[in-house]
């Protein structure tokens, strides 16, 4: 179970190569928005929706219930990008800090 929100924000946030504060906030480049499903998809796993969008400063649970379905598709669609969310999603549970971990992960986001 993920309980650390800010812990999975700075994964989330490391992996993909932004800034915390750009996935909090209104950005909608594709890295900043991909990064923002990620958080709100790994966090309604174990939370309520509307906890997930309001802790990413959404108004709508709507909004989170998009955010995995999009997550969702895509790790079907591709192994190395359901391994990243996987890995995210470990490294906050289990609080693993392996720096060559995260590197492993990281992935190349057109921008």
């Amino acid at each position: 179970m993920i309980t650390n929100f800010n812990r999975l924000l700075t994964e989330t946030a490391d992996v993909f190569g932004v800034a915390t504060e750009d996935i909090l906030g209104p950005k909608r480049t594709k890295r900043a928005s991909l990064a923002r499903h990620v958080v709100m998809a790994c966090w309604a796993d174990y939370h309520a929706y509307q906890d997930a969008a309001d802790r990413c400063n959404r108004r709508c649970h709507s909004t989170v219930i998009w955010a995995r379905q999009r997550i969702l598709n895509m790790a079907e669609m591709d192994a190395s990008f359901a391994a990243m969310v996987s890995g995210i999603s470990r490294r906050c549970q289990n609080g693993a800090e392996n720096e060559q971990e995260k590197k492993d992960l990281q992935i190349e986001i057109c921008a």
